[in-house]
C-alpha cells in the first residue's frame, strides 16, 4: 500500500499529512497556523488502524505538543532550510511505543561513537547514476534483500514514479545485474534529501560499496544547494550505522516501532549531517 497524501488548508490552521496505513501510521508532514486547530484536525483525521502519529515540528511548536502528552523521539538540525525539525509522536495503541530491543540498540549506537570514523577510500568501482531503463534491476536487488519494506521497492512501477518525483539512485552492477543501490529523496522546498534504499547483495556486503555510493550521492546533491542531509536506519543494523558515522553524520535519536522492515516493525535511528 503506497502512502497517501491529504492537504489541508484552513483558516486558522494549515497542514501535510501523510496516511500510511502499511505501517500503521500517521505522518504531519508540515504543520502551520494555530496549534490548537492543528491538534485537533491530526487526531479527526487520523484513521483507527494508526497506532503512531508522527509530527514533524518546528522550534516554537515543541513545547505545546510536549504540553499535550506527545513525546520527542529525534530531531534533525537544519531540515527546514535551517531551521530544526523535532520528531514528536504520540501512541493512540500505547504498545506501539514500547519496545523491549530499545537497551541493546542503543549500546550498538554507543559502540559505533567510540570508534574513530574510518574515511572513505578510494575505489576502482564505477558508481552509475540509475536512469528509468534501471527500474527492473533495482526492484530486483530490492526484492533480493528485503523480504519486508517500508515502501514498494520491489516494484519497477514504484521505483519509475519516485524517480519522477526528484528521487536519485545511484548503483553499482557487474554483468547487468545491480549489486548494490542507495537513494537521495530530494526536497527542494526545505533544501534537503534523505539518504535511503540502501541495499546490498548478500554476496557482497563488506566491499564498503555502500559508502561509496552515499558519497557520490552527497556529491551530486551540492549543485543542487541541498543543505541537509539525514537517514532513518535500522537500528538493529550495527553495519548501516556504522556507514553513517564514518561519512560525518550525527545521531539525534530513535524512532519507536516506526515502520515495517526486514523483520517486521523496527526501531529506526536518525543520523543528520550539515553540508552548508
Amino acid at each position: 500500500m503506497i502512502p497517501t497524501y491529504l492537504e489541508l488548508n484552513r483558516p486558522d490552521s494549515q497542514m501535510l499529512l501523510c496516511h500510511d496505513p502499511y505501517n500503521g501510521r500517521v505522518r504531519v508532514d508540515e504543520l502551520a497556523g494555530d496549534l490548537e486547530s492543528g491538534l485537533r484536525i491530526i487526531l479527526e483525521h487520523s484513521p483507527e488502524w494508526a497506532e503512531k502519529i508522527i509530527l514533524k515540528a518546528r522550534r516554537e511548536q515543541v513545547d505545546f505538543f510536549l504540553r499535550h502528552g506527545w513525546v520527542q523521539e529525534a530531531a534533525i538540525p537544519g531540515y527546514f532550510k535551517g531551521e530544526d525539525l523535532f520528531f514528536l509522536v504520540c501512541y493512540p495503541q500505547d504498545q506501539r511505543g514500547r519496545s523491549d530491543q530499545s537497551g541493546r540498540e542503543r549500546s550498538i549506537v554507543e559502540q559505533i561513537l567510540e570508534l574513530e570514523p574510518r574515511p572513505v577510500q578510494p575505489s576502482g568501482e564505477i558508481i552509475l547514476r540509475s536512469s528509468v531503463q534501471d527500474a527492473e534491476k533495482l526492484a530486483s536487488l530490492y526484492r533480493a534483500v528485503f523480504q519486508v519494506y517500508p515502501t514498494p521497492l520491489g516494484d519497477p512501477a514504484y521505483i519509475l514514479k519516485t524517480m519522477e518525483s526528484g528521487t536519485v539512485y545511484v548503483h553499482i552492477e557487474k554483468e547487468g545485474r545491480v549489486l548494490s543501490a542507495a537513494s537521495a529523496e530530494v526536497n527542494r522546498k526545505f533544501a534537503n534529501a534523505e539518504m535511503t534504499d540502501c541495499a546490498t547483495l548478500a554476496g557482497q556486503q563488506g566491499k564498503g560499496f555502500m559508502a561509496l555510493l552515499l558519497g557520490r550521492l552527497e556529491e551530486m546533491l551540492i549543485p543542487d544547494e541541498i543543505t541537509c542531509l539525514y537517514t532513518i536506519c535500522r537500528a538493529q543494523s550495527f553495519g548501516m550505522n556504522k556507514v553513517f558515522y564514518n561519512l560525518g553524520y550525527h545521531y539525534s535519536g530513535s524512532l519507536i516501532n516506526n515502520c515495517n522492515i526486514y523483520s517486521g516493525l523496527e526501531n529506526m535511528n536518525v543520523w543528520y549531517k550539515r553540508i552548508c
